[in-house]
């Protein structure tokens, strides 16, 4: 009698190691996962940011040299298109910065929601 509960104890222990084995490796792939995506969309971003940067800073240097034309001074030029950002940095420090963190707080809550 004792093969008879050998056998099914047996079976049943199989069965569980086989069971953490595929939740183990179902873990590993979900987090390989997560992995991937997060690191391909701060890549990305990355990237947007740098361009969109390199974007900014010759608008900034093609006003600065539009500028200098109108005043006749390349120097006045380029303090005209640093003051215009400074005065853009001051509106955005005053108007838009909570604006901004709802927004991003906003977009962060909706990748999660995605996935």
């Amino acid at each position: 009698m004792e093969a008879n509960t050998n056998e099914p104890l047996k079976a049943l222990k199989d069965q569980i190691m086989e069971y953490v084995d595929l939740k183990t490796e179902y873990l590993r792939l979900t987090a390989m996962e997560y992995v991937a995506k997060t690191t391909s969309f701060v890549f990305t971003t990355v990237v947007q940011v740098f361009i969109l940067f390199m974007f900014v800073l010759f608008l900034a240097i093609s006003l600065a040299f539009f500028a200098g034309s109108y005043f006749h001074s390349f120097g006045l030029g380029f303090l005209f298109s640093s003051g215009l950002f400074l005065l853009w940095l001051i509106c955005f420090s005053i108007f838009g910065k909570k604006r901004m963190r709802n927004f991003i707080a906003r977009k962060i809550i909706s990748m999660n929601d995605k996935n």
